[in-house]
C-alpha cells in the first residue's frame, strides 16, 4: 500500500522511496565513473555518451530531490571553473578532453564545497597511477595483454586520468555522502 506517496509497505518489510531513489542516483555515479575508469584504461579514451549519462543523471537528481537554486547555481560554477581550468591543460596537452570532461560532470554532481577535496585527491591519485603505469610499462607488463590494454601499450606515454577521476570522485562521495544530490 502507498502511504503518502514515500513508503511502499510489503510483508515485514518497508522501503523508503526516498532512500530507493538516493541508492540508485548514487549507483548511478559510480556506475558511470567505473565505466569511464575502465573505458580509458581499455582504450584511452572516455566516450562523451558517458559523461552525458553522468550529466543526465545529475539532471534526474535535481529534479527529484529539489535543492535551492543558489547550491545549483553553485555546483555549476564549480563544474564551469573546473571545467575551464581542465581547458587550460588540455590545451596544453597535459590532459585530455574526455577527462577534462569527467573532471567537470563530477564537481558538478558532488558540488562547490566538494570540489577542492575533489581536485585535490584526483592529483594524488593521478600520481598513484602514474607511478603504477611507469613500473608496469618498464616490467614489460605489455607483452602479457597482447596490447589489447591501450594504457600499457600507448606509445605516447600518455596517462589514463579517468581512472584517477573515478577513484578520487568516489571516494569523496563515500568519505562526504552529503556532497551527492540527495545525500
Amino acid at each position: 500500500m502507498l502511504n503518502g506517496g514515500r513508503t511502499v509497505r510489503f510483508p515485514h518489510s518497508a522501503i523508503n522511496m526516498q532512500d530507493a531513489t538516493h541508492h540508485f542516483m548514487s549507483v548511478w555515479f559510480v556506475g558511470g565513473l567505473l565505466c569511464a575508469a575502465f573505458n580509458d584504461a581499455w582504450r584511452m579514451r572516455i566516450p562523451n555518451g558517458l559523461v552525458l549519462g553522468l550529466l543526465a543523471g545529475y539532471a534526474v537528481a535535481i529534479a527529484l530531490s529539489q535543492p535551492p537554486l543558489a547550491e545549483i547555481a553553485a555546483n555549476a560554477a564549480a563544474a564551469a571553473a573546473t571545467f575551464a581550468g581542465g581547458m587550460v591543460l588540455f590545451t596544453r596537452g597535459w590532459m585530455g578532453g574526455g577527462d577534462v570532461k569527467l573532471l567537470a560532470v563530477a564537481a558538478l554532481w558532488l558540488g562547490a564545497a566538494a570540489t577542492p577535496a575533489l581536485l585535490l585527491l584526483t592529483a594524488m591519485a593521478g600520481g598513484v597511477v602514474t607511478v603504477a603505469l611507469i613500473a608496469c610499462r618498464a616490467f614489460g607488463a605489455h607483452r602479457f595483454q597482447n596490447g589489447q590494454i591501450a594504457a600499457l601499450s600507448d606509445p605516447k606515454g600518455r596517462v589514463p586520468y579517468g581512472i584517477a577521476i573515478a577513484a578520487a570522485s568516489i571516494a569523496v562521495a563515500l568519505l562526504r555522502p552529503s556532497a551527492l544530490p540527495l545525500g
